[in-house]
């Protein structure tokens, strides 16, 4: 026989469980109001990119999303909501000279696509010897390190 205690044990413990995957509709749960202070946030929901003023906002549109069954945003780089996704990275950074002698090196054929940003413009880049070629032939034309190219995502844009 189960003594009351464990008994009372495992109730208490299936009723947390339960209600820490219920959502909540208490409005007050939810942010009604967030402070003023913009200081953006991109947010993805799988398919959608979108900026927020604030973390605040983000979590109040989430909550409202989750009561609805919708699919709620994930915080991601904010690089995705602030630059123009492009077909031709190259063109975009003005043909920049990538057969600088200092920059040749032999990359392999293999594509295996990098979505990377400049924080201006985003696009693909064969793989990750073609974005070191990029880079420096970057930065021989005078970029700065913040207008250097970094990866968003090992995979396409």
């Amino acid at each position: 026989m189960i003594s009351p205690t464990l008994q009372f044990c495992c109730c208490l413990a299936l009723l947390s469980g339960i209600a820490a995957t219920t959502v909540s509709i208490d409005e007050a749960d939810c942010p009604q109001i967030c402070p003023s202070v913009y200081k953006p946030v991109c947010a993805s929901d799988g398919f959608n990119l979108k900026e927020f003023a604030s973390d605040c906002n983000l979590k109040a549109s989430n909550c409202r999303r989750q009561r609805n069954a919708q699919t709620v945003y994930a915080q991601t780089d904010m690089a995705w909501c602030s630059s123009e996704q492009v077909e031709n990275l190259h063109e975009k950074l003005g043909n920049i000279k990538l057969d600088v002698a200092e920059c040749l090196k032999p990359c392999s054929m293999i594509y295996q696509p990098l979505c990377v940003t400049n924080g201006k413009y985003r696009g693909l880049v064969p793989n990750a010897c073609a974005l070191e070629t990029f880079n420096c032939a970057l930065q021989v034309a005078g970029a700065q390190p913040a207008g250097l190219l970094r990866i968003l995502r090992v995979d396409t844009c």
